[in-house]
């Protein structure tokens, strides 16, 4: 009887172990031998999975991405207050940043190379959080028309909310300072100030 193997398994195991190597050695020193030496697998069973690095790099992103929007459409079923749904949605950003980490780091050091050489990356950038931006703007606009919250300018109103996403991925990688119930906090009283007071009359 022949071997049965887990092949999802083992391309997360891939993934888990490319992702190391890219935090240790950064993206450009990172070869696809290295990869398939760090999983003990030959080179040729490697690309069974992946064609090359760029590939599992962008895996690996987009797999968090739609971690996100599963979390986001579970918690916009529910007919719960907008401010509500608001700090839901970002405290599930904000858990994924941090249980994410090491992929920031790989992330940005991959960014930083890219602009030194030229090239820009502002609309692949755009491409993994235009959904988080778009869910934001459309519950702050819900918010308005049942007046629950104040009459804001939504887009800057989003653009605010964020920021204290990149805030937070700057205190990751960079500073390396981030507290998760200060960002939580910070986040949620942003939220609480866009709310409409019960004794505004907006009429």
């Amino acid at each position: 009887m022949g071997i049965v193997i887990d092949h999802e398994a083992r391309k997360s195991e891939i993934i888990k172990k490319s992702i190391e190597l890219f935090a240790e050695e950064g993206y450009n020193g990172v070869t696809f031998q290295k990869i398939a030496d760090a999983c003990g697998i030959a080179r040729t069973t490697l690309y069974k999975y992946f064609r090359n690095k760029r590939e599992i790099f962008n895996y690996a992103i987009w797999e968090s991405s739609n971690i996100l929007s599963k979390i986001y459409a579970a918690i916009l079923k529910y007919s719960q207050p907008v401010d509500v749904r608001l700090k839901n949605i970002m405290d599930a950003v904000l858990n994924l940043l941090f249980e994410q980490r090491v992929m920031l780091t790989v992330i940005l050091d991959y960014v930083l190379a890219a602009q030194r050489g030229g090239h820009r990356l502002e609309r692949n950038i755009e491409s993994h959080t235009i959904v988080l931006r778009r869910i934001v703007q459309r519950l702050i606009i819900e918010g308005i028309r049942k007046k629950e919250i104040r009459p804001v300018n939504p887009k800057l109103a989003t653009n605010l909310l964020y920021s204290l996403v990149e805030t937070t991925v700057l205190r990751l990688t960079i500073s390396r300072n981030a507290d998760r119930d200060e960002l939580s906090a910070m986040i949620h009283a942003t939220i609480d100030s866009l709310k409409l007071k019960d004794d505004v009359n907006v009429d």
